[in-house]
C-alpha cells in the first residue's frame, strides 16, 4: 500500500522543485549552484532536474494553477532577498492542492496495480468527502 505522502514527496514535490529549478536558471539566470542554495537541495539535485534525470514522473506544467505557483516561487527565490518561508508556505500549498484535487490518482494506479482510485478518498485525511478541492492562494482558479 503507497500512501498518498509518500506519492507526493516522491513524485510531486521533485517535480514541482524541477520546474521552479527551470525557472530560476531560465529566466533568472541563475547558475545552479544558486539555485540549488535556494531551493534548499544540493546542486546534483539541480542537475538531475535539468537533465530530466529527476522530477519526471508527473508532468505538473500541464495545471495552469501549479504553473502560475512555480511562477511565483521563482519569483520569491530569485529577488535579492529571498523569502524562503513565503516559498515554503506556497509549495506546501501545491502539495496540498495536488493530493486533494486528486492529481496523483492516475500515477497511483500505475505505481500500484490492483489499487482503485475510483471513489477514494485517503488523500483527503480526516477530510469530509464533500470538502471538494483546495484552491491556491498563488494561483487563483479563474
Amino acid at each position: 500500500m503507497i500512501h498518498p505522502y509518500e506519492i507526493v514527496s516522491k513524485s510531486a514535490l521533485p517535480a514541482f522543485r524541477a520546474m521552479v529549478s527551470k525557472r530560476l536558471t531560465d529566466d533568472y539566470d541563475l547558475t545552479q549552484q544558486e539555485v540549488a542554495i535556494r531551493l534548499g537541495v544540493t546542486q546534483a539535485s539541480v542537475s538531475n532536474y535539468a537533465r530530466k534525470a529527476r522530477g519526471m514522473m508527473v508532468d505538473l506544467e500541464i495545471d495552469a494553477n501549479i504553473a502560475k505557483a512555480a511562477d511565483k516561487v521563482a519569483e520569491l527565490l530569485a529577488s535579492d532577498k529571498p523569502d524562503q518561508r513565503e516559498a515554503l508556505r506556497l509549495m506546501t500549498e501545491v502539495c496540498d492542492y495536488v493530493r486533494f484535487n486528486h492529481t496523483l490518482c492516475a500515477l497511483h494506479e500505475e505505481l500500484e496495480p490492483g489499487f482503485k482510485t475510483e471513489g477514494c478518498y485517503a488523500c483527503l485525511g480526516s477530510l469530509p468527502p464533500e470538502s471538494g478541492t483546495i484552491k491556491l492562494t498563488a494561483a487563483p482558479l479563474s
